[in-house]
């Protein structure tokens, strides 16, 4: 098999992978997240370690199906999560639900070897520093070494990965990959990228010693539909979807202990921008924050960044100035990146500075980015329908009530019956409907306010007969 790679519609057309994907309970989710779970089965399945003699480590590993699947095919597995409790209730009440004999049949149904699995809700370097050295023959992650502040604490983390693994063992790690050439880097959010892979793992001096990859790492993936990037909000399976200005995919590295772990760590591989913005980042969470606005404030004068970058900064430098309390400093700087952000598209950085220019009394400039965030592809659905609430807050300052309509009908359209949003957003939605609806009534036509009336007051109904019985 190949073991490093990124994730590909098209490995579903291997009858093992499928089949592997029918075991961990997976057989009709073609999607990222499936694939991640898959393809760390199979290669270490592949490679061994899954005949019931391994002692294992998860890092971030919540109560998903790989944690149970080798809580049976490992001699122990240590599971190392936010809430390591749900990892082990999870487990009893599968347990409780499980029918003898159905290990062979489907790995998520099973009956669980409960005595094997270990929960500890720590962070994952702190975690392993409790293990002596070489205690597990592998260790597996699906998208959580990445969530670190810095470079040096990821540099760090593969330290002690590599010092608890045995001579020979294996780091399984699934993490998110940047397909694009702009590099991406935020503070638990480091998503690897080409530049990376050659920096640290596959370049004539890297930063990784002491692992050897199982096979040069493959960051393509095949000429089918199902690969092309998704909008983010979209609620159906992907494989590669747009966030911020990237495309994302996932990546999986094999990794083989082979040596002492014996280079330190340099930011040389950085460009100048991420060395000092990282710096920035790393300053303000140590509430540094003075040193946190002169890095960020260098950065924003300097004119030889692209607009990506640009934006990023200021949007940094408006939350440091916020934290000060120095309001006048911050509408300057919201107003001062605003041309930036006609050239460059990012609704992480957009919905912040929404917020901020909002504080500030920049309304105009809200509105703005709040009808850019809208239409973006990387959006998720929380923020394309915020965005649109938020719309709905500044038409009504001007009493345009059927903008206030139509804003939260655009909402209302993006919700899924049954889904977490529909519960979380409904009663803004409702609210706002009735409002528009009342305020509209008393200052339109007879005949638009027919038209409107006919529209909306089943749902006035709804919304008073619920207020009735509460």
């Amino acid at each position: 098999m190949k073991f490093c790679k990124l994730a590909d519609i098209a490995d579903w057309q291997d009858s093992e992978f499928q089949s592997i994907a029918d075991a961990l309970n997976l057989g009709s989710a073609h999607n990222r997240p499936a694939w991640e779970s898959i393809q760390i089965y199979r290669g270490l399945k592949t490679l061994g370690l899954l005949e019931g003699n391994s002692t294992a480590l998860g890092l971030g590993a919540g109560p998903d199906c790989l944690v149970y699947a080798f809580a049976n095919r490992c001699h122990q597995a240590v599971s190392v999560a936010a809430v390591a409790a749900a990892v082990l209730d999870d487990s009893q009440q599968r347990s409780a639900m499980a029918t003898s004999g159905a290990a062979s049949r489907n790995e998520t149904n099973a009956a669980y070897q409960r005595e094997r699995l270990t929960g500890r809700p720590l962070d994952i370097t702190l975690a392993m520093a409790d293990y002596p050295d070489a205690s597990f023959d592998f260790v597996w992650s699906c998208c959580a070494i990445e969530q670190l502040n810095n470079f040096r604490d990821l540099h760090q983390a593969y330290q002690a990965i590599h010092r608890v693994l045995k001579p020979g063992g294996i780091a399984a790690l699934i993490t998110r990959f940047n397909v694009t050439d702009r590099p991406l880097y935020e503070p638990n959010s480091l998503v690897i990228d080409r530049q990376w892979l050659k920096a640290w793992l596959t370049g004539s001096d890297p930063l990784i010693h002491g692992f050897e990859l199982l096979d040069q790492p493959d960051d393509g993936v095949s000429d089918q539909p199902e690969n092309q990037p998704v909008a983010r909000k979209q609620l159906t399976g992907s494989i590669q979807l747009y966030r911020n200005d990237i495309v994302l995919n996932s990546m999986a590295l094999f990794l083989r202990k082979s040596g002492e772990f014996d280079r330190p760590y340099h930011e040389n591989w950085l460009s100048p921008f991420w060395q000092e913005y990282l710096a920035a980042c790393d300053a303000y969470r140590a509430d540094d924050f003075a040193r946190s606005e002169a890095i960020l404030q260098h950065l924003t004068q300097s004119f030889e960044w692209e607009p990506r970058l640009r934006v990023r900064a200021f949007c940094r430098l408006a939350s440091t100035l916020n934290a000060q309390g120095k309001l006048d400093e911050l509408r300057h700087t919201c107003e001062a990146v605003l041309p930036d952000c006609r050239n460059f598209q990012d609704e992480d950085q957009f919905a912040t500075l929404a917020s901020y220019c909002i504080q500030t009394g920049l309304w105009d400039a809200a509105q703005m980015l709040y009808e850019t965030i809208e239409t973006l592809p990387g959006s998720d659905l929380d923020q394309v329908i915020q965005s649109l609430l938020h719309q709905a807050k500044y038409y009504e300052r001007q009493n345009n009530w059927e903008k206030v309509l139509e804003v939260v009908g655009k909402a209302e359209q993006e919700i899924i019956a049954g889904s977490q949003a529909e519960a979380t957003y409904k009663p803004r939605i409702y609210f706002w409907t009735g409002l528009a609806y009342e305020k509209w009534g008393n200052c339109r036509p007879p005949s638009a306010f027919i038209n409107w009336q006919s529209k909306f007051l089943p749902l006035i109904q709804t919304i008073n007969s619920t207020a009735t019985v509460n």
